[in-house]
């Protein structure tokens, strides 16, 4: 964990930014932004799982990460445990003025051990939680979501106050709803959306070959063997980019020859993809069938660089849909019927001059940075109060 500057002010607060997954995925873009965006208001450390290439941003930028095995989620009680007694130990070194949750696994582990210290009467540092995603909506299987709730209220119950953090009042009034009002009266809720942060994208001259992109790593959440038969019901000059952890040719060419022989013929296998940017220059069209979602950088980047969209109807994509002039909800149960929206959608773009620019144009006016960096320093004072 960072040590604290001697000659810096006593007032300036130390931030411990927890994480999980070590891979290129949406937690870690978040964390590179909050550290962007309050460089200068505290001395930030994260703890993260393994790094594979998710938190290089990390030494660039002069964040100190600790890499500590089992902040990924997994079922191991042994990787649990170590990860639990090694967070445990570094607070207990150098505690700091904030701990800040931002994945599943890290957040149990932590308010297991404030718990702990609330039990012993020993104090604890302030903390929060962001949900990316709310662990028992809709989309998740019914005994996992079942025991997320139940966990969660228990958790509520006994943890210490602490600070937790929305994507959206939506998703802010439907977690009120589920865990119910009672539990939540001791802790404070702050609702912040999403941004993307991409920067300027030259996009590539058109082929006469439409291409789709779908990012993210290959789980249960992503979805892609709906994927697969909604790509296998599109015209055979439609192509499609996967990218994320999983996505490579050795795990995914069987999947898709399964659906149809030669329908691998038409995708390009990347895999973790480091900068998306070149890739989001080549398509025509995002792709999301995610069962569930908080709200996804990864959309909120396509939409960044002018693409329209054809998104899972969930709860997640409510914010982004209603906001992008040119993105569709698709019905996961009939691929022919979202083949045919993806199409429509695709020839749209291709035919407004306009239609890049004015996508991008919705863009920043609701998930722009430098709206967001606003936000994510008031929410910071607050938590610090």
């Amino acid at each position: 964990m960072e040590k604290s500057d001697p000659s810096s002010s006593a007032h300036f607060p130390r931030l411990l930014l927890l994480g999980g997954d070590g891979c290129y995925s949406g937690v870690p873009t978040y964390l590179e932004q909050l550290c962007a965006a309050l460089t200068g208001q505290a001395g930030i450390s994260i703890i993260a799982d393994r790094n594979r290439g998710g938190y290089d941003f990390a030494s660039a930028t002069g964040v100190a990460l600790r890499e500590v095995e089992g902040m990924q989620t997994s079922l191991s009680p042994r990787r649990f445990w170590r990860a639990l007694r090694a967070l445990g130990r570094m607070l207990e070194e150098n505690p700091p003025d904030l701990v800040w949750a931002h994945a599943r696994m890290s957040l149990i582990l932590l308010r297991i051990l404030m718990i702990t210290r609330r039990l012993r009467r020993k104090p604890s540092p302030r903390f929060a939680a962001t949900y990316h995603g709310l662990p028992f909506s809709p989309g998740h299987r019914r005994g996992f979501a079942a025991l997320s709730l139940w966990g969660e209220r228990a958790f509520l119950a006994l943890s210490p106050a602490h600070h937790l953090h929305f994507l959206s009042p939506a998703a802010a009034r439907e977690f009120t709803r589920r865990v119910g009002p009672r539990v939540l009266v001791r802790h404070r809720c702050h609702v912040l959306t999403n941004c993307s942060h991409l920067g300027p994208i030259t996009p590539h001259e058109r082929t006469a070959h439409p291409t789709l992109l779908m990012t993210g790593r290959a789980s249960f959440q992503k979805n892609h063997d709906t994927a697969i038969r909604l790509f296998a019901a599109l015209p055979e000059n439609y192509s499609l980019i996967l990218c994320g952890a999983g996505t490579e040719p050795e795990q995914m060419t069987p999947r898709f020859e399964a659906a149809r022989a030669g329908l691998s013929k038409r995708v390009r296998f990347l895999g973790p993809v480091p900068d998306i940017r070149p890739v989001l220059a080549e398509a025509d069209l995002f792709l999301l069938t995610s069962r569930y979602e908080g709200m996804p950088i990864a959309a909120l980047e396509a939409f960044e660089a002018g693409l329209p969209m054809a998104l899972s109807d969930i709860s997640g994509m409510a914010e982004i849909l209603a906001a992008h002039p040119m993105a569709t909800p698709i019905d996961l149960q009939t691929p022919e019927a979202a083949g045919s929206a993806i199409t429509d959608l695709i020839t749209r773009f291709r035919t407004i001059p306009s239609a890049r620019a004015n996508i991008q144009t919705a863009w920043a006016a609701q998930f722009s940075y430098a709206n967001w960096v606003v936000g994510a320093q008031k929410m910071l004072s607050e938590m610090l109060e």
